[in-house]
């Protein structure tokens, strides 16, 4: 589906009335109506404002995943701010959102319930105890929800009820930390937070200060306590970071070293240890900038990136029991779209045979079919069109 949207369009319409005028004829998130729920979705989040000088456009754009991997936008929630990031709960029946405001103010988490086509509010929002709120990750109980605030350096813990609506936080960590860039590391950025997959420690890549923070958490009160910190290299900027299935490797993107550094993780003390690192751009390229997103394969032997700079996905093969990674693509987002740019996010599905990049700059979220053979990317049509998508999340 090839859909264009004008701003002062949308805005005057609404999400729905935008989507009918751009020839999208199914039912309505919002609503209800339509066509009987299709049991496999994407969610998309992104911008209401869009960023790099471009349109946004209101809400959480929701998806249908064809049996080809095609994503076909049939419907939006609108009501949030700036989505910029997406994630489920264990069951995969409540989806959460942060509300990433504009101007430093502190921003907001949503909680919705998955109900076939529509998201339906669960609960009322609750603050981010922080500005920039950039992801979010729940515990594998299903009893917490942990974001992590990019622009004012703070983790917060709420709590969930059995509904999995959002209670008040009952922890809030300040990062304090800073590095050598002169605008990218003034003061503390984490990025991500994730579980270990034990779920026993919280480990958040801070971009602004070069180190991997390590907290044992207590799944009873939800308290965060710093463990360890490792530091990744000067200048490197860690970004998002994945375990392996062993759980004792983790791969971490390291947005301004423009390279994926391999770690050991040892899960009795949860210590760290930088084993080697691979560069996200192909021999002979300068990598430019921005290495974003990473996900493996169910079974560790791929690993897929992306690098905002080159406009490119990555596939690493994995190699030496997970300790090493070979480059073996780099497939630009523009195969079929020119103008499509800034692969901020990327999802893959749970079958490992399809990948999903969400570019910022460019309005689009791309399809490619991997091939597990030879980690090959092939696109997959052209682009859903979608209007400063920073965040795509496989239902």
């Amino acid at each position: 589906m090839n859909l264009s949207y004008d701003r002062r369009r949308v805005l005057s319409l609404g999400a729905a009335g935008a989507l009918a005028a751009a020839g999208w004829t199914g039912g309505s998130a919002t609503t209800g109506g339509g066509p009987r729920p299709r049991a496999r979705r994407a969610y998309i989040g992104g911008f209401t404002l869009g960023e790099y000088g471009l349109p946004g456009l209101p809400g959480i754009g929701i998806a249908a995943v064809r049996r080809d991997g095609r994503l076909e936008l049939t419907g939006w929630r609108e009501g949030i701010e700036n989505p910029s990031f997406l994630t489920l709960s264990p069951d995969r029946r409540v989806l959460y959102a942060v509300s990433q405001l504009p101007g430093g103010a502190t921003g907001a988490l949503h909680a919705y319930r998955i109900d076939g086509e529509r998201l339906v509010p669960l609960g009322r929002p609750r603050s981010s105890h922080g500005a920039a709120p950039v992801h979010l990750a729940v515990h594998p109980a299903g009893r917490f929800l942990l974001t992590a605030n990019y622009d004012s350096g703070h983790l917060a813990v709420l709590p969930l009820d059995a509904a999995g609506a959002l209670g008040e936080a009952v922890e809030v960590v300040a990062h304090r930390g800073s590095g050598p860039h002169p605008v990218e590391q003034r003061g503390p950025h984490p990025h991500m937070i994730a579980f270990d997959p034990a779920g026993r420690r919280v480990l958040v890549p801070d971009k602004g200060d070069d180190h991997i923070h390590v907290y044992d958490f207590d799944a009873r009160t939800g308290r965060l306590t710093l463990a360890h910190r490792t530091r990744i290299g000067r200048r490197t900027g860690p970004r998002h970071l994945v375990f392996h299935p062993s759980g004792r490797l983790a791969y971490v993107t390291n947005e301004l070293g423009h390279s994926v550094t391999v770690l050991t993780y040892d899960p009795d003390d949860g210590r760290l240890r930088p084993v080697s690192h691979a560069s996200v751009a192909p021999p002979g390229l300068d990598p430019r900038n921005a290495p974003s997103a990473l996900h493996l394969t169910r079974d560790g032997g791929l690993l897929v990136t992306t690098d905002r700079g080159l406009d490119t996905v990555e596939t690493f093969r994995v190699g030496d029991g997970g300790r090493t990674l070979t480059l073996l693509e780099s497939q630009p987002v523009t195969a079929k779209a020119p103008g499509t740019r800034w692969p901020r996010d990327i999802a893959l599905d749970r079958s490992d045979r399809f990948v999903y990049a969400a570019n910022q700059a460019g309005g689009s979220v791309t399809a490619f079919r991997l091939d597990p053979s030879d980690g090959r990317l092939r696109p997959i049509g052209p682009p859903l069109r979608v209007a400063s998508p920073s965040c795509v999340l496989l239902g």
